[in-house]
């Protein structure tokens, strides 16, 4: 008996044989042959959602293979989607809740697999949402655990900035660009590649203004021309930016998504801004993204993720 549970062990573990792979935002999407195709686009389509950065960019990378497809590597991506005619035909691992079934770590670690029948499937809503969840998760996890440390880990960054009264997550891979108190005003950088840079930056004021989303904007740009590195010329495109409410762990304010352009430099890119108050204070955060000609929906999230970190100092129990 006890050689029959170590063997069961033994093969529970070589189920989950390394860590999962492919791109953070892709979906494989596993069909059963009897699914007709034009059924299975309309459902992507009904599920992908958007966010306008610089032109309207898909969230999710879609990808497809047949049931009898799925073998080898295709086992390991991150997240898979079953779409059958019978739920008997979905992973025996999977299981159901409010028409969506699920399973972590089926045959890789930190997997994630959905399963959906059609026809009769309607909560696209749902399904899009949790989708959404789960690349949060992935990224997340690619942000704050999958690059090499640099000098100044997180925890003391963290440290470093209550501080000022306040604290915000900073990865590891962000480098220290600007240190001025004084001003309230604080950057870090990532270097991407070659074509893609990222500004994260951080600017105070004590004050108990309460913007509208005109003087939202206004104050962001103002904060770009006049602390950003050489972007006195910066403005934003006031056509398609979004400004919306925003709650951050009772805190409120707007978040601003949209392009800024350098006509000084012929260049241009995306930015999302979080405008908070709290106990007389003013705050922007701000994540821009420089990647020309190329996809920036994955780096305004990465923004996201690590704004959604920011904590005023009393918060943090220290």
């Amino acid at each position: 008996m006890k050689h029959f549970a170590f063997f069961t062990v033994f093969l529970l573990l070589a189920a989950c044989a390394g860590p999962s792979t492919g791109p953070v935002k892709g979906v494989l999407v596993v069909y059963d042959p009897g699914i007709d195709i034009q059924n299975l686009n309309e459902l992507l389509d009904e599920i992908q959602l958007h966010v306008i950065t610089v032109v309207t960019e898909d969230v999710f990378n879609f990808s497809i293979c047949s049931t009898e497809e799925f073998v080898d590597d295709l086992k390991t991506r991150r997240t898979i989607l079953f779409v059958t005619e019978d739920s008997l035909q979905l992973p025996e691992e999977l299981q159901e809740s409010n028409s969506i079934y699920r399973g972590d770590n089926i045959w890789a670690d930190d997997q994630i697999v959905l399963g959906i029948v059609l026809p009769g499937f309607t909560d696209t809503d749902a399904l899009s949402n949790l989708l959404e969840q789960i690349y949060n998760h992935h990224l997340s996890a690619y942000i704050y655990g999958s690059f090499v440390s640099t000098q100044m880990s997180s925890p003391d960054r963290i440290d470093s900035l209550l501080t000022l009264g306040f604290s915000i997550d900073i990865p590891k891979s962000y480098h220290l660009a600007e240190w001025n108190p004084e001003s309230g005003f604080i950057q870090y950088q990532r270097i991407v590649s070659d074509e893609c840079f990222l500004l994260l930056s951080i600017r105070w004021i004590d004050d108990s203004v309460v913007l509208s989303p005109d003087e939202a904007v206004l104050w962001r740009e103002a904060v770009a021309r006049n602390y950003f590195y050489d972007a006195a010329a910066d403005s934003i495109d006031r056509s398609s930016v979004e400004v919306l409410p925003l709650e951050l762990r009772d805190l409120q304010g707007w978040r601003l998504l949209g392009m800024w352009r350098n006509p000084d430099h012929l260049n241009a890119g995306a930015f999302t801004s979080y405008i908070l108050r709290n106990n007389g204070r003013r705050y922007l955060l701000d994540m821009e993204v420089f990647h020309e000609h190329r996809e920036k929906e994955p780096y305004i999230r990465e923004g996201w993720i690590i704004l959604n970190t920011f904590m005023p100092g009393e918060e943090n129990g220290r």
